[in-house]
């Protein structure tokens, strides 16, 4: 058991600790520093040492003289230590260098070593600060990381000297390469230009060609006959200093997309692009001979853009959006590969032909608008009522027309507005699709979805039931069920942000199922485990491409079985009409079929 001279001695080393301690209170880094010093200075045998010979200072009778150190803080050489006593081998844990005795304990003695009083008071704020031969040194180190005003953030440093030395005889040999004369290169010779020396893809070249004309010559509009234009090298060269050298590939395709006067791209900026990639695009040739499904495909492509990457409805893509998505990528997988379909991101015909099919099915007075009853028919009447006026008075629509619609125009839905609609219905598994219906679902707009809401859309889905004689499903379970799916953090109050949790994502659209469409929900309910293990084998695959691909392959099938009927129905009635009659017999086929399906 501890005497008790040694416990007033050790009471004494703590307290001079302490003080150290308080008086770095204010930094909590510097006092986690601290204890671990402190920690290491008591596991020292030389402080073993130096305590026992307190001890035996205090039992015979000795006046008790604890050693005492001056240290300061340095960040760059670590810790200084100066001593008042040199020969001392102990040293207790450093003082910062704005400590004063009177911000520490003061100890005043009494005979044998007792301590009478102690005096605490509140330390200053710990200030740790370099010499300034050190923080020049430490700027000498550092080599410079952020270069203003080129390319941002760095991306687009500026070239060496050297190096765009080198760069500009590589552009001459590329033009040599070429076949430019003396006056200057074709645009169909302009290709590899295009591709090799800027990074675009191959059907920008059209495009590219006439912005570097237009800008270099001061041209109103670009010119849209070509034949005998011709591109210098010195007009290259200076569109090259002055807008693709500078800058990285992003912002590259970004100031080439977008018109020179903006900072942001517009849904039409995309449509040269698009007439390019229609014309010379090996699966999309068969086209070729219809031009209004080539303009449908664009519109498609184009919405589909500005779904994924404009992801506030603004109807403007932003540089900072650009590079938050993956549209540059899938610019240039699609001019690499030559199967469109297997470019599932934007640009799949495949995926064209199911939007358009969907709402040339509904749309049965063919003049390219969807009423609310056309609409209700979606997916064999899937949807509540509530949620299909609600889609019409406030659902997301593309490029900022929801601003811009009188009230007489939102009683429809332009084709347009139906590719927001069905991407969000047949993929709720991404931040877009799961925005769209949350703002539906949130009726009082407060960014939070509660029971009352809920309830409003569950009445509905609970007369549905009873109509088609399903067990009906109480509400209170529903609330348990969702709550137990989402955990949210407050009990009963949904946030977007509970839906998107990288845990949660791929099932939340289970909420939104529950609510409004009740073909899904039951679909969950008795969901196939094989179903559930062919998602598990195609990760990369979303659900708007599972849904595509097997929808594609039913209308394909329905579309077969129509020829098929077509041709059977033609050679029964053959011989026994006249050969005027044949021909309006094939006429009226025709129609009949243009009629159900727009090819």
């Amino acid at each position: 058991m501890m005497t008790k001279a040694a416990y007033e001695v050790d009471t004494m080393v703590h307290r001079d600790s302490l003080g150290d301690l308080h008086a770095v209170q204010a930094c909590p880094s510097g006092r986690m520093k601290m204890e671990e010093l402190f920690r290491q200075w008591l596991s020292l045998e030389a402080t073993k040492d130096m305590i026992c010979g307190l001890v035996d200072d205090v039992k015979s009778g000795r006046e008790v003289v604890v050693p005492t150190a001056h240290t300061n803080v340095s960040i760059i050489g670590g810790l200084a230590q100066t001593t008042s006593n040199p020969a001392d081998p102990c040293r207790s844990p450093k003082r910062p260098p704005n400590h004063s005795p009177a911000m520490g304990p003061s100890r005043r003695k009494g005979s044998a070593g007792s301590v009478e009083d102690i005096n605490m008071g509140m330390p200053e704020p710990l200030q740790l600060s370099l010499p300034e031969d050190a923080e020049s040194d430490m700027s000498a180190m550092i080599p410079r990381f952020y270069f203003p005003k080129e390319g941002g953030r760095g991306r687009g440093r500026a070239y060496s000297r050297d190096r765009l030395d080198r760069k500009e005889r590589d552009i001459e040999e590329r033009f040599r390469q070429a076949g430019a004369g003396p006056d200057g290169i074709t645009v169909d010779s302009f290709v590899s230009i295009t591709k090799d020396l800027c990074g675009f893809p191959s059907f920008f070249n059209l495009p590219l060609f006439q912005r570097i004309r237009k800008l270099m010559l001061n041209l109103d509009a670009p010119e849209d006959d070509l034949s005998g234009r011709l591109l210098t090298l010195e007009m290259f060269q200076t569109y090259w200093a002055k807008e693709i050298q500078p800058f990285d590939n992003i912002e590259r395709f970004f100031r080439l997309v977008k018109q020179p006067q903006n900072d942001y791209i517009e849904h039409s900026d995309f449509a040269p692009f698009l007439h390019e990639l229609l014309k010379y695009h090996p699966g999309l040739e068969f086209l070729s001979g219809t031009p209004e499904f080539q303009e449908k495909y664009a519109a498609t492509v184009a919405v589909r853009i500005f779904y994924m990457v404009d992801k506030d409805s603004s109807g403007r893509i932003t540089l900072r959006k650009l590079r938050r998505s993956n549209l540059v990528e899938a610019f240039n997988v699609v001019d690499e590969e030559e199967d469109i379909n297997k470019v599932n991101a934007y640009f799949s015909y495949e995926h064209f032909y199911v939007l358009y099919c969907k709402f040339w099915e509904l749309d049965t007075d063919h003049d390219f608008l969807l009423s609310r009853d056309d609409l209700m028919r979606y997916g064999g009447h899937a949807l509540t009522r509530i949620i299909v006026d609600r889609i019409f008075e406030f659902g997301r629509r593309p490029f900022a027309r929801m601003q811009t619609l009188s009230p007489d125009e939102k009683q429809k839905l332009s084709y347009e507005d139906f590719i927001y609609f069905m991407l969000s219905e047949e993929d709720k598994g991404n931040p877009v699709s799961l925005r769209y219906w949350f703002e539906l679902i949130d009726i009082i707009g407060d960014n939070v979805i509660r029971a009352d809401e809920m309830r409003v859309y569950y009445d509905h889905q609970i007369h549905r039931m009873e109509c088609l004689g399903q067990e009906v499903v109480p509400f209170e379970d529903i609330m348990c069920q969702m709550s137990d799916l989402l955990h949210p953090a407050i009990e009963g109050d949904f946030r977007f942000t509970d839906f998107t949790r990288p845990d949660k994502i791929r099932l939340s659209g289970v909420f939104f199922n529950v609510l409004f469409n009740l073909s899904k929900f039951i679909e969950f309910e008795q969901r196939d485990p094989f179903l559930l293990r062919q998602q598990m084998a195609e990760p990369e695959l979303t659900d708007w491409d599972r849904y595509a691909r097997a929808e594609y392959a039913r209308l394909a099938m329905e579309e077969e079985g129509r020829e098929n009927d077509t041709a059977m129905e033609i050679d029964t009635m053959d011989g026994w009409y006249g050969s005027d009659d044949d021909v309006d017999v094939m006429g009226s086929t025709e129609a009949r079929a243009s009629a159900e399906a727009p090819f």
